[in-house]
């Protein structure tokens, strides 16, 4: 395979996935810069200071055990931060793909009747626009060729029932077989039937 030499192929898509990441690393410096601000202005308004007397393993050890709760707490805060931001940026990728797997497993089950739709802020609309495209035409062409088998059978009726057009409808019967395993048109539920059946009556008459 030659290699890919336009890296940037979807704009739109890679200059918001690339801003996010901008947006995320900005995030974690301001909070590392706030977590080191923080931790230093506690260690110095705390018997850690430096004088004389102290050594650098001394200030060591009375910086882990007044410091290291705080520590902990922080760097807690952090994850939870971090992990929330990519939480809320990855299910805009990953709920579109999801969304467009599960659409992909219907069109190769046959059913043709339906359209994808995202969510506002959701990532790979360019895909899902593309599938609802190649849906649209799927939809025309199984229509147009189970018009044709149709018509194609109603004439081989017409004809007779030689042996070499008895061969031709079997083969029109198989084609419409492989046609119905394909669904364009949305099934009506019971409830709308009957009420486009039996209209209320309570009105005036």
């Amino acid at each position: 395979m030659s290699q890919r030499k336009n890296y940037f192929i979807a704009k739109g898509m890679q200059s918001k996935f690339a801003g996010t990441i901008l947006l995320l690393v900005f995030l974690i410096t301001v909070i590392t810069a706030c977590n080191i601000y923080v931790l230093a202005s506690f260690f110095l308004n705390t018997k850690a200071t430096i004088n004389e007397g102290q050594t650098a393993e001394t200030m060591m050890k009375l910086f882990i055990v007044d410091l290291w709760p705080r520590l902990l707490l922080l760097i807690l805060v952090n994850v939870i931060i971090i992990f929330i931001v990519s939480i809320m940026y990855s299910h805009q990728i990953a709920g579109p793909a999801y969304k467009l797997e599960k659409s992909i497993n219907r069109i190769a089950g046959g059913d043709l009747t339906f359209e994808i739709h995202l969510r506002k802020n959701d990532n790979l609309k360019e895909l899902a626009t593309a599938v609802n495209t190649m849906l649209a035409k799927f939809r025309e062409t199984i229509a147009s060729a189970k018009t044709l088998s149709d018509d194609i059978s109603e004439k081989l009726k017409v004809l007779g029932s030689d042996e070499k057009l008895a061969l031709l409808a079997k083969s029109a019967d198989s084609l419409r077989e492989k046609i119905a395993m394909f669904k364009i048109v949305k099934d009506i539920p019971e409830s709308s039937e009957k009420t486009t059946e039996n209209p209320d009556s309570s009105g005036t008459i």
